[in-house]
């Protein structure tokens, strides 16, 4: 069975320009990504680890809202306490495929609370 990707535009709140060097844990990116036989030429991902070659990380363009919320509250890449939620989105990307890297302002759903409250009250 296939898995699809879930539009999160949505709760993106901005995209800023950076470079992978400048980019760690808990992270969220979006990336153009070139390589053979790639289904998600722009994906984006919650960052565990950049070491050396590769970046290490968890497309969030799989996880359902609920997910990330769980993994948004992560402190600790090597102790991932729900990782069998994430496992299916976990992803290898080889830093040289990488390019147009724009660090990510996600809305979390306590975030997005108060904005709605805010916005009612106005």
């Amino acid at each position: 069975m296939a898995i699809r990707k879930i539009n999160h535009s949505r709760r993106i709140l901005s995209k800023k320009r950076t470079s992978v060097s400048k980019i760690g844990f808990s992270d969220i990116v979006e990336f153009n990504y070139k390589s053979d036989n790639i289904y998600d030429k722009r994906p984006i991902v919650f960052v565990l680890s950049v070491k050396g070659k590769v970046l290490n990380g968890i497309n969030i363009s799989y996880l359902k809202e609920s997910v990330i919320e769980n993994l948004l509250e992560e402190k600790d890449f090597k102790k991932l306490r729900h990782y069998s939620l994430y496992e299916k989105a976990f992803r290898t990307y080889k830093v040289s495929s990488i390019s147009m890297t724009k660090l990510i302002e996600y809305e979390t759903l306590p975030q997005r609370k108060q904005r709605l409250k805010n916005e009612n009250k106005l």
